[in-house]
């Protein structure tokens, strides 16, 4: 996709997001919160109205027997224990009751009625309330009630000795428990309504607000990532929300600092990419004179030529390696078995004579071979001796051993170690030693053909006076079939 396409790409992208927040206000996170937090608040309440209704028709039906004995009190008041119909309806109706029977303790019984009982409905017993069982009559009273009569037996709430049995009507009952239920519903949705405002604007401030702001920079930061103004500073926030912006910032930096790099590299790439025909040609030049050098007599040429012949073939490599790093390609491979002894005596004959101040030195077996691309490992190993020149050691020595098939390289200089910040991004490209006058290629580079061998470099150790690099290959690294070339050099 062009620039150009991706451009209209991610502002389609931010206008479809600016909408969404315009038409979605009654989806979005601040909404679903304050609908949510009103809905459990009322669910709390519903646990808490069930307890609190029950013991309303508890307390009632109390209260009912306890005016009955009040009542009855009159009938013990009486010479004959009788008292006139007037009177006795008049007794009935204070204590909201049809029929009234007052049983003693030593078994007499006193009973008030104004006429012929009514038919009961249901017994309910006072003498030990159930929790559970209290509640499923209050809602059976709820929702059957009003026109049952009810009757009601225990003991007296002014004397628990005397034990009463009234008739009543549960209309009062009734219609007192519905209007108790209303006052409740609405004190509930009160309080369930500035509960949920008071939740809501507290998480409102405390997490959607930060992850709208989030939100409405990643979508920013997504239509121009390179824009510095557009990236969140850190909060500086010590909960979870803080912690995520930033991570999110520096996830910013992090990729502004990569976005960065890579344009260097698109840079490099295209300047190589210009060159390379160029400097192709002129190596081609130079292939044809080495070529009739090759063909000369005279011995002191044939013994130079060959290595001039290699030194442009390498060259002509590493024009086009460079090309394919820049552009992050693999490198293409060719494997063969040769000798490591002899490729390092090649690597310090050529630095020998570049960097004169420094000792090569090859200290590994005559018979140890690899099979692998051999101009590949000759320009990776090429770059860490180099470094370590560059860096001032006097003696650099490499060595090797195979063991469980595999080539085990350690490179040792007496030079000055890495520095510090340099260390955890040393394979990285463009990362160089102040004062190396290097690009900061060469550790890549290393690294890419190594890691394209299926081995592993490291940093083994680092110091004022001595650094230690070690590479690990596999001996058998790109052997297709199962059949073994002979060493080159061997038939």
């Amino acid at each position: 996709m062009s620039g150009r396409d991706a451009s209209a790409g991610s502002g389609s992208d931010s206008s479809r997001y600016s909408a969404r927040r315009r038409f979605a206000w009654g989806t979005g996170l601040s909404t679903k919160l304050l609908v949510l937090t009103a809905i459990f608040v009322m669910l709390a309440e519903i646990f808490i109205y069930l307890p609190s209704i029950a013991r309303y028709r508890q307390v009632f039906l109390e209260n009912v027997l306890s005016d009955a004995h009040l009542a009855t009190l009159a009938l013990e008041a009486a010479p004959d224990g009788m008292v006139s119909r007037k009177l006795s309806r008049s007794l009935l109706s204070h204590a909201r009751a049809l029929a009234i029977v007052h049983r003693h303790a030593d078994g007499s019984r006193h009973a008030m009625t104004a006429g012929m009982p009514p038919k009961v409905s249901k017994r309910v017993s006072l003498g030990n309330p159930d929790f559970l069982r209290l509640i499923w009559e209050a809602i059976d009273t709820l929702i059957n009630g009003g026109d049952q009569v009810l009757r009601v037996v225990g003991p007296s709430p002014r004397d628990p000795a005397t034990a009463l049995e009234v008739l009543i009507s549960d209309a009062a009952l009734h219609r007192g428990m519905l209007q108790y239920s209303q006052r409740i519903l609405i004190l509930s949705l009160i309080i369930s309504f500035f509960t949920a405002l008071l939740v809501f604007l507290t998480l409102h401030w405390l997490i959607v607000r930060p992850v709208q702001r989030l939100t409405d920079n990643m979508v920013r930061f997504s239509d121009d990532p390179t824009d510095e103004t557009s990236m969140l500073p850190p909060t500086g926030r010590l909960d979870e929300i803080g912690l995520a912006q930033d991570e999110y910032a520096h996830l910013q930096q992090n990729l502004l600092t990569t976005l960065r790099q890579n344009e260097r590299l698109a840079a490099l790439g295209a300047a190589i990419t210009r060159i390379n025909h160029d400097l192709r040609n002129m190596l081609a030049a130079a292939q044809l004179v080495s070529d009739r050098l090759a063909g000369s007599e005279d011995p002191g040429v044939q013994r130079i030529a060959p290595t001039l012949v290699r030194s442009i073939d390498r060259a002509v490599r590493l024009c086009t390696q460079t090309l394919d790093f820049a552009r992050d390609a693999k490198a293409t491979r060719k494997a063969e078995y040769f000798f490591l002894n002899e490729l390092v005596l090649e690597l310090a004959s050529l630095h020998g004579a570049e960097h004169p101040g420094t000792s090569f030195v090859s200290d590994m077996p005559g018979d140890l071979t690899i099979f692998a691309d051999r101009g590949q490992i000759f320009r990776a190993l090429s770059n860490l001796l180099r470094n370590a020149a560059q860096a001032g050691a006097q003696t650099v020595t490499v060595g090797a051993e195979a063991a469980a098939g595999l080539a085990t390289i350690d490179i040792a200089d007496d030079g000055p170690g890495l520095p510090d910040d340099i260390r955890q991004s040393l394979f990285k490209p463009f990362i160089t030693r102040p004062g190396a006058g290097g690009t900061g290629l060469g550790m890549a580079i290393a690294h890419e053909i190594i890691s394209a061998h299926g081995g592993v470099i490291e940093l083994v150790a680092t110091g004022t006076t001595d650094t230690h690099f070690r590479i690990t290959l596999p001996q058998g690294a790109g052997t297709a079939g199962g059949e073994r070339p002979g060493p080159a050099g061997r038939p």
